[in-house]
């Protein structure tokens, strides 16, 4: 197993030499380092055509930030939801995002881009916008990997932006960023009406959405969670008196490395609650023979015990799909990050994956304690860390036949 960040498991990579994929790869990721190579050639000048893409704000120096547009030079389109569904592996991934660009500006946080300038039309735009990127000096070449934010090949200072073709701005996201409404509306009301949640955090980020002279640039990784975070409780808010689910739903899906396990159980009340497992020779585990367990849990007050990234791309999923259903429920979700998952590409994958395991069907209906006991059976590593002693959720269940089955 290799991580491009210098994190390794020796004994793995020994054994495969690039040739038997043990890590889960079609293309070996020490292998990728030529790809890399390969590319800075291409990407070694100061103009540069390519596809605007996404929008990047840092949070470093704030509240003066950096900030720019992700643009794909001479390759496919950034494309989560695509992606996800084709099961695109490791070297595919880090292959297509080597060939994309930071080109960044700093600002301060109160001057966010007007959509009358080309930097603000690329990032307003549904579409990925053709432009001329004119750079300071040339790009430095290295492949970013990030937990929140997908990656990028390289950066540099930007110097001017030329739009090559036109945006395409949806109607509905031009009325709502000249309507007089708070940020969290216009998130919800867009999403509504079947707006990407990519976009969303492109244009919250950029501070397109919320009243005009309180608008400001909100850094990426931020802007991620909180819309999230609305989304979420949008759907929330539309169920809490939905009728409950009349069985168990157990819900499985494998991508990247990851394992998840989502639970739906009859409830008249929303909980939720979140094991992550970090198995050993993982990324960040090295040299460390037992697994690492984060643990996040709510209540019907909708109010996470702490905040993190991957709890809320879970959560947003799981919501969203419980309003499609009109029902309400209590949620149990188990992710598993194996040593398979050898580098970082943001947390669309656990978003995506939940999504496409509730679409998916249930892998497994009964009682809760033969639903636990199935993935038990099949995660030994749940016996390990004592996943019914320390839940929290199956404790505030509290049927009789659970009692039993706990004690």
């Amino acid at each position: 197993m290799v991580f491009f960040m210098g994190k390794s498991s020796d004994v793995l990579c020994v054994i495969c030499k690039g040739s038997r994929r043990l890590c889960g790869a079609r293309v070996c990721p020490m292998l990728m380092k030529k790809i890399l190579k390969r590319e800075v050639q291409s990407l070694s000048k100061r103009r540069l055509g390519g596809y605007s893409e996404w929008f990047l704000v840092g949070e470093f120096g704030y509240p003066k930030v950096s900030l720019g547009p992700i643009s794909a030079i001479n390759s496919i389109p950034w494309e989560p939801e695509k992606w996800a569904e084709e099961k695109l592996d490791f070297s595919q991934i880090l292959d297509l995002r080597i060939r994309s660009l930071y080109p960044f500006q700093q600002r301060i946080v109160k001057r966010p881009p007007s959509i009358e300038e080309p930097l603000g039309e690329t990032i307003i735009s549904l579409d990925p916008v053709e432009v001329e990127i004119i750079l300071k000096k040339e790009p430095k070449i290295q492949l970013r990997l990030d937990f929140d934010i997908p990656p990028f090949g390289g950066s540099a200072p930007l110097e001017r932006l030329e739009l090559a073709t036109n945006s395409r701005i949806p109607r509905k996201v031009e009325s709502i960023i000249t309507d007089r409404v708070c940020a969290s509306y216009a998130v919800s009301y867009l999403r509504e009406h079947g707006i990407s949640v990519y976009y969303l955090q492109k244009i919250f980020s950029a501070g397109f959405l919320g009243i005009a002279e309180r608008r400001r640039l909100v850094p990426t990784r931020w802007a991620i969670t909180a819309v999230d975070s609305i989304i979420g409780n949008s759907a929330l808010s539309r169920i809490r008196h939905s009728p409950s689910f009349p069985k168990i739903h157990l819900f499985h899906w494998e991508y990247l490395g990851n394992k998840y396990y989502i639970f739906i159980i009859p409830n008249d009340y929303w909980a939720m609650e979140m094991f992550e497992i970090w198995l050993p020779s993982s990324i960040w585990l090295k040299g460390i023979g037992r697994p690492v367990t984060f643990h996040i849990y709510e209540s019907y007050d909708g109010k996470p015990t702490r905040m993190d990234g991957g709890y809320y791309a879970i959560r947003t999923s799981v919501l969203e799909w419980l309003k499609k259903q009109n029902r309400i429920a209590a949620v149990l979700a188990i992710r598993i990050i194996t040593p398979q998952y050898i580098a970082p590409v943001g947390n669309w994958q656990i978003r995506e994956s939940i999504r496409l395991a509730l679409d998916s069907g249930p892998l497994f209906l009964g009682d809760l304690s033969e639903c636990v006991d199935f993935v038990v059976s099949r995660e030994p590593i749940l016996t390990e860390i004592n996943i019914k002693g320390k839940s929290w959720l199956l404790k505030q269940l509290n049927t009789p036949s659970l009692k039993k089955w706990l004690s």
